[in-house]
């Protein structure tokens, strides 16, 4: 356990977790397993659900299956959306992959029994094996980020709060997200013929995972510089990387902080007009086309609104503008980079909070925690289900 000031800290260890956690999955014999069934199993469409870091592990992974099989109709929804308002009969003959780290997140449950009503396979992706998804899905994935006995109670102590449990630590959720992107890659590379080819390409992406940790210090040195003087954090990105900017924006929320995402081209149209002097944009260039497209807009927003900026890019692309720019080791794949720009995001968040003086063992920064958790016990956990 990593401790600062003489105190654990649980965020900063479980990003230190996180090269352990995903190696441990290129010789799961039940991640082929369930590849496999997809792979053999008839399956004419697969869809991809979650709820909030999960929704993003979702859109990821739909992404990065579209990419690798554009055969096969992939398609990512919040669970609310899914059973609501997608056809029924689309839903047979489909696997549908719903993925929730406690393993107790109402909507996706509801939307596993859906596809089950439906016709559709399920493959449950959760860090709870005592969890309902670990139960009711035909074909449950653990990521086994977390000691089973540790999701069992919380460290709350007020009423529906403490009933909040399926966490390793009551912290905004780190290695469990980039657990869900390193597990889908590999179920998704099972859909391949040449599946050697793309492992070896996946095992190289991890590899890279670990490289960017000795990166740390750089990182927390750009959230605690920067932190202090910011009253809003936009992240900017297209392509495989947009849910790693939805993250980013999720790690704010989670410390009670203003977080935004946009696509690069939207980012002009749209949230350029809420950037000020006050502001931090996060650009994230793994590609030549994001990267051309960044350097034209990142020096205006430093010159002519004194906006802060970060520039997240390929170490082969060249420093041309921001003081902070940050050269990233970038996998061969690009569509596999999420797993290395989720990293610096982690840092950099967890670092602006600790800037302004917040917990980082607690959600909000430890601001009303007990409160708002309670309310969200309520929102979420006490929802109705009609399936």
């Amino acid at each position: 356990m990593i401790r600062t000031n003489n105190k654990p800290d649980f965020m900063l260890s479980e990003m230190l977790e996180q090269p352990r956690i995903i190696n441990s999955y290129l010789g799961d014999p039940n991640v082929k397993d369930v590849g496999n069934f997809l792979q053999k199993g008839g399956i004419k469409r697969i869809y991809f659900t979650g709820s909030g870091d999960s929704y993003c592990a979702a859109w990821f992974g739909a992404y990065l299956g579209e990419t690798w099989h554009p055969d096969l109709n992939m398609r990512h929804y919040a669970p609310f959306e899914f059973v609501n308002y997608v056809k029924t009969e689309k839903v047979k003959n489909s696997a549908v992959i719903g993925i929730s780290v406690s393993g107790n997140t109402p909507r996706v449950v509801e939307a596993i029994r859906f596809a089950q009503k439906h016709g559709a396979q399920t493959v449950g992706i959760t860090d709870n094996p005592q969890g309902k998804i670990a139960k009711e899905s035909d074909h449950p994935l653990y990521l086994n980020a977390s000691p089973p006995e540790s999701l069992e109670t919380s460290s709350y102590t007020s009423k529906g709060a403490k009933e909040y449990t399926g966490y390793h630590h009551d912290v905004a959720q780190t290695k469990t997200y980039l657990a869900n992107l390193a597990i889908q890659s590999i179920l998704m590379s099972y859909l391949l013929q040449q599946r050697k080819n793309t492992l070896n390409q996946i095992q190289e992406t991890f590899q890279l995972v670990t490289q960017s940790l000795k990166q740390m210090e750089h990182f927390l040195e750009i959230g605690s510089t920067l932190g202090g003087s910011i009253n809003k954090v936009i992240f900017v990105t297209s392509g495989p990387n947009s849910p790693t900017g939805l993250f980013g924006a999720y790690k704010m929320f989670e410390f009670a902080l203003n977080g935004f995402t946009c696509d690069i081209e939207e980012y002009c149209h749209t949230a350029y007009f809420i950037t000020t002097e006050h502001s931090l944009v996060i650009f994230i260039a793994s590609d030549n086309c994001s990267f051309n497209r960044i350097m034209e807009i990142e020096p205006v927003i430093r010159e002519k609104i004194n906006a802060k900026t970060v520039v997240l890019a390929s170490s082969d692309f060249q420093n041309q503008t921001s003081p902070f720019f940050l050269r990233i080791q970038t996998p061969k794949e690009t569509v596999l980079s999420p797993l290395i720009y989720t990293i610096p995001v982690e840092f950099i968040s967890y670092s602006i909070a600790k800037s302004k003086g917040f917990d980082t063992n607690r959600f909000r920064g430890g601001q009303n925690t007990e409160k708002y958790v309670s309310g969200s016990f309520r929102t979420i956990r006490q929802s109705k289900l009609h399936y």
